[in-house]
């Protein structure tokens, strides 16, 4: 390795704190495959012994005292650029310009400052470049000239503003092989150059990314001294806005659109904004600068400009993994936000595009409850209290206007009739899609996809992905749907005289066999029964695996029956990482074998039902039958909701087998480790090696590098909570710690039980759980499910109405209280609980 001078690939290794920011831009670049022009670090190993050798001890001591004077901060400068630079050094650099061929080219001397460039601080604009040098001699003034411009008043002021020591920030070198020069053979008019941004610099908008072209170089746009046509370009779909007489061919802005979209996912991980300096050179495109945005505007409602920004991780923690894998995350990102956006927006309400919605703190999915509290309560009148009530957790509320006017009322009223329009009819229809869906995918799985031809697969691949977006607005309105049902009930419920009787109204959601979260559970139990009597299915079940071949007994129909229709499922099902039951069924096996053992079903059941029929009968005949009424409606709601779920989840296995076959390929190939390491990457990066937008250059260190990431997220603890000054980084909700022998929460289901509390951190580790004991547990999601009959009650940290855990344990009569933030660390594992759903308490027992 050399002393002064780094190729890219050593300047990598070096990393940013030896090389600075714009040569760590670069040589990341360079890692993942992103062409760059011909390129040299100097490290800021030469300028800090420059600095060492002619800066007399006495002026630094001046200007710590004093570094806000011009005079002394004028004298470092002219002293930097009549210094001489080490013989080693020279005679370094002209053994590296002919060693990479750079004697006679044309070269960019860019400064590089470590710092430069970064996440919190860009240096825009403060240090100095100097462009089209050639040979050693003019070389080495450019370079004294960048090292002493940063010792100008300007750029002082700024990283001292930036909370930088005076002396703190060292200057590396970027020796960068000019683009687009004009030659014989190639006029000016052929070079298009620009800036482009991965999100919008000017609006904060999310959903696009924007592109700033001239003809010819760029530096008088970056210096600002032209306008550049400016094109829009539309992250979802990467079209671009239509542009009269614009610089860039249609082929120039496809590929760079397809580049920025790989850049802000490889660069970035989708999660930080990246500005880019670009030059197409002829057709070849070539990017010379990639640095961090520092600052994006806050974008969001008028009402919320100023307040505090809210973020949530209730109710995804049971629909997504705890940290999902960039290829789900490159998914989830951009349909999240579009799926709570639709009915809005198909009923009067315009939500202002571009919107941050969600992000990842440590790797999780967060919503932004403000912008979701405000869309609710301005879109339809729900209280924020209502809405956190919905979405589990606990979470402050945005404060309200004090006084709206009747028109802003009655604009609510007339969006609500519309949700209703919207809605009308929806069951029937959403049932009949998911059941599409679901022989669709059955009838995928008989496939063998070993057989395909690569080109069938990436065609049968994108059309899956692309339906399963198609199908995002219906699974809105099943969400929806299911909402305004319960909302009925409640509203019913309201009506009973006694807080005992509207807590006992909601047994009223139970039973009626329609949810499939809790039919795939209860199905096990019928199954176990089965192969108590079956001595092949003890064989079966301690294989851990699907048999080759599946005979006719009872039990094996059952069981191939059960996964015929369920096979979809699995832990951490929205998670392309996890494989479905279909192809790993051992956690469905462990949970037949365990019930083989137990009584058909625990009791327990029957004082609940006493009650209601008691309280029914006391009610008048007509306030009854529409309780009773509404709750049949509420339960058709609910399993709705949970059917188009399930579709969505559906529509993972024919998406994952697909990409694993390719990834098995790609892993025969030498390319990859193992077919799973494509989960690794995003769908952005997967369609640009697919599409040959991208060699495959680094996807080795990509893939490394993320699991690095991940294992780095999973030790580190966060809140479920954030709160953030808009555009500042989170700052993580204080909870207190829980004493005391009882807590409170939210009573989703009545009942009393008293049992052993087993207290889980996920599914699997559900294997010490026995019949009767109480499941202590973060949150559910359908993987969870099986569990459910083992248990005699559930607590939930988190969870609201719609909750998965608080659906399926309704279905099954377990008296259920939610919303207890800290219940893991206070209940111990193996010890007496009691828990009151009518009550929403859960108590410690004296054992």
């Amino acid at each position: 390795m050399s002393g002064f001078i780094l190729s890219m690939e050593e300047a990598f290794d070096r990393g940013a704190d030896i090389v600075g920011g714009k040569n760590w831009g670069l040589a990341r670049l360079d890692r993942y495959g992103f062409k760059i022009p011909k390129t040299l670090a100097l490290t800021n190993a030469l300028y800090l012994e420059v600095i060492e050798a002619v800066v007399p001890e006495s002026l630094r001591a001046d200007l710590e005292l004093k570094s806000d004077d011009p005079v002394l901060i004028g004298q470092v400068h002219e002293i930097i650029v009549k210094s001489d630079l080490p013989e080693i050094f020279i005679t370094e650099l002209n053994t590296s310009l002919a060693k990479h061929n750079l004697q006679n080219s044309d070269l960019a001397v860019r400064s590089s400052a470590v710092g430069e460039d970064g996440s919190s601080a860009s240096f825009a604009g403060q240090h100095q470049s100097v462009l089209s040098i050639t040979g050693a001699d003019a070389l080495i003034i450019a370079i004294k000239h960048c090292f002493a411009s940063l010792w100008t008043p300007s750029a002082v002021a700024y990283r001292q503003h930036m909370g930088f020591d005076i002396f703190g920030v060292s200057m590396a070198i970027t020796l960068c092989e000019m683009v687009g020069e004009r030659t014989e053979s190639r006029t000016k008019d052929q070079t298009k150059a620009g800036v482009a941004f991965t999100v919008d610099p000017v609006t904060g908008r999310r959903d696009i990314m924007v592109v700033e072209a001239v003809t010819g170089l760029a530096d008088e746009l970056v210096n600002g001294q032209v306008q550049g046509c400016r094109y829009e370009i539309s992250r979802e779909d990467l079209t671009a806005s239509l542009v009269k007489n614009g610089p860039l061919s249609d082929r120039q802005l496809e590929l760079l659109a397809n580049q920025l979209s790989r850049l802000h996912w490889t660069m970035g991980d989708g999660d930080t904004a990246y500005d880019t300096e670009w030059v197409f050179d002829g057709d070849d495109l070539y990017f010379v600068q990639a640095r961090p945005v520092t600052v994006i505007p806050h974008l969001t409602f008028p009402k919320l400009a100023s307040d505090l920004v809210i973020w949530s991780n209730a109710n995804f923690k049971e629909v997504l993994a705890e940290i999902p894998c960039p290829m789900s995350w490159s998914f989830i990102e951009t349909a999240i936000p579009e799926m709570l956006h639709i009915i809005p927006n198909c009923t009067g309400y315009q939500v202002p595009k571009g919107l941050h919605t969600i992000k990842r703190i440590k790797g999780r999915c967060y919503a932004n409850l403000s912008e979701l509290q405000w869309l609710w309560y301005d879109g339809y009148g729900q209280s924020p209290d209502d809405s956190n009530k919905n979405l589990g957790g606990h979470q402050p509320a945005i404060a309200l206007p004090e006084k709206e006017s009747w028109f802003v009322k009655l604009k609510r009223i007339w969006r609500g009739i519309r949700v209703m329009s919207l809605l009308s009819g929806a069951e029937k229809k959403l049932e009949e899609a998911s059941a599409d869906i679901f022989e669709r995918v059955r009838s995928f799985r008989k496939n063998d996809l070993r057989d395909w031809k690569d080109e069938e697969l990436t065609d049968n691949l994108w059309r899956w992905v692309e339906d399963t977006k198609k199908f995002m607005p219906d699974f809105a309105k099943g969400a929806n749907y299911c909402g305004i049902k319960l909302f009925l009930f409640d509203q019913q419920v309201s009506k009973l005289k006694t807080e005992a009787d509207r807590m006992l109204a909601y047994a009223l959601l139970s039973g009626g066999g329609q949810m499939d979260s809790a039919e795939h559970a209860i199905s096990l139990r019928t199954i176990a029964e089965m192969a108590r009597n079956d001595p092949k299915a003890t064989i079966i079940l301690e294989s851990n695996d699907l048999p080759a071949k599946v005979g006719d007994s009872a039990f094996e129909t059952a069981l191939r029956r059960y996964l015929d229709l369920y096979g979809h499922r699995g832990v951490g099902e929205l998670d392309m990482r996890y494989p479905r039951w279909s192809e790993a069924p051992r956690f469905l096996f462990e949970q037949i074998k365990f019930l083989m053992h137990q009584e058909k079903e625990l009791a327990g059941r029957s004082a609940i039902d006493h009650e209601l029929r008691q309280m029914l009968d006391a009610l008048p005949g007509r306030q009854r039958k529409a309780l009773v009424a509404a709750a049949e409606q509420a339960r058709g709601g609910m399993a709705l909701r949970e059917r188009v779920k399930s579709a969505i989840v559906a529509f993972m296995e024919p998406v994952r087998r697909l990409v694993l076959e390719k990834g098995r390929r790609m892993a025969l190939e030498g390319r990859i480790q193992t077919a799973d390491d494509l989960c690794w990457i995003t769908f952005q990066e997967f369609s640009a090696f697919i599409d040959g937008v991208w060699s495959g250059k680094g996807l080795d260190y990509l893939i490394e590098a993320r699991r690095a990431q991940y294992d780095q997220w999973v030790k580190e603890t966060v809140s479920d909570v954030y709160t953030e000054e808009p555009g500042q980084q989170p700052v993580q909700q204080i909870v207190e710690r829980l004493t005391g022998n009882e807590l409170l929460g939210f009573g989703a289901f009545p009942g009393q039980y008293q049992g052993t509390a087993r207290v889980l951190r996920s599914p699997e580790k559900g294997q010490g759980m026995m019949q009767g004991d109480i499941m202590v547990a973060p949150f559910t999601d359908p993987s969870w499910t099986p569990l459910f009959l083992r248990a005699g009650a559930l607590v939930m940290e988190i969870g609201g109405a719609m909750s998965h855990g608080v659906i399926v344990a309704r279905e099954l009569g377990l008296p259920t209280v939610v919303n207890i933030p800290g219940a893991l660390e206070w209940v111990e594992d193996g010890e007496l609980l009691e828990v009151d759903g009518s009550l929403g308490r859960i108590a410690k027992k004296a054992a």
